[in-house]
């Protein structure tokens, strides 16, 4: 089968097609038909190599964990799924390949059956960075995802992980509060934000009254952020440095609670994310897309920081390379 691979680490130019053997999937597994994959930031930061001690790459290395494609085959002693049934996933590559290729394996529990109607790109676009803003909102910052009367601000509110906050937050009942540039304003509100602070302005954050939950999908100095939590407040990000975990240390003494994200990929969250899709609550925001062949080029896009939702990756359409289009 055809794939994306590096060979050794490195940036982008690392990249090129290769010709690969078709992985078989094993008891409790599905091989998939991938039609479209996007791009994370965690892909090319493990290519670079500068995460070799917390995710070491086997190399030769497809890239890619989000799919989105057609189920073509069923390991032992699967049950719930069929031939050609549309799936997504956040995919483990410790399976085999990732999802920049024609063929994955994917395991039942991080599988899920993509919503009726659902584009194949924003389908797989979903899963990573859903995933991250569910859990970081729910699970580390203690958001109900009903009835919630918290006060969220989301940091990065136009990016991958942040757009989707701002949907999840907003579903939940929560008055939410998005942080972008004033480029990016507008699709931050059409998200559901009740207001947007341009951080590129003089005193953005002036007259904003105290946060009960701060998602930071950006990283950097937490403690800024912290000092706009009321009291109780809790600030999550899966961008964790440094100063998250020390910050973290403090937790059992204050009033205000810091903590990192570590993404848990499972399918029972993963169709909470659809439920809010078939809902009509959670829609992803496709930024640009490209043949599997221009793989380099998304991962460029996505490393100048000036990506708006996700960036998609079409791999069946991958046989001709072409311009990319919104």
């Amino acid at each position: 089968m055809r794939a994306m691979i590096y060979r050794s680490y490195g940036g982008p130019e690392r990249l090129e097609m290769a010709d690969i053997p078709r992985p078989s999937p094993g008891p409790g597994h599905v091989l998939v038909r991938v039609i479209a994959s996007s791009v994370n930031p965690v892909d090319w930061k493990r290519a670079s190599g500068k995460l070799r001690l917390i995710m070491p790459v086997t190399l030769p290395a497809v890239p890619g964990f989000d799919v989105a494609g057609d189920v073509v085959e069923l390991g032992p002693g699967v049950t719930g799924y069929a031939i050609g049934d549309r799936v997504h996933a956040r995919i483990a590559t410790s399976l085999g390949p990732g999802a920049c290729a024609e063929y994955a394996v994917v395991g039942l529990d991080v599988l899920a059956k993509a919503p009726a109607g659902m584009d194949p790109g924003e389908a797989a676009a979903l899963p990573l960075a859903g995933l991250t803003a569910l859990q970081g909102l729910r699970d580390r910052a203690g958001l109900p995802l009903e009835g919630a009367r918290e006060r969220v601000l989301v940091v990065g509110a136009s990016g991958g992980v942040g757009h989707i906050g701002v949907q999840i937050a907003r579903a939940s009942g929560a008055t939410v509060v998005g942080v972008c540039s004033g480029r990016n304003a507008a699709l931050v509100s059409s998200l559901g934000a009740h207001d947007v602070i341009d951080y590129t302005k003089p005193n953005p954050y002036r007259g904003q009254a105290p946060f009960d939950i701060v998602l930071d999908c950006v990283g950097g100095n937490p403690f800024p952020w912290i000092a706009m939590l009321g009291r109780g407040g809790r600030y999550a990000s899966p961008m964790p440095g440094p100063g998250v975990f020390l910050r973290s240390l403090l937790n059992p003494l204050t009033g205000k609670k810091a903590r990192a994200v570590m993404l848990k990929s499972n399918a029972a969250d993963l169709r909470v994310l659809d439920r809010l899709v078939e809902a009509g609550k959670l829609r992803v925001a496709i930024d640009r897309r490209y043949p599997l062949t221009d793989l380099r080029a998304a991962w460029e896009r996505s490393m100048s920081g000036r990506v708006a939702g996700k960036i998609v990756i079409e791999v069946a359409a991958a046989e001709a390379s072409g311009p990319s289009r919104p």
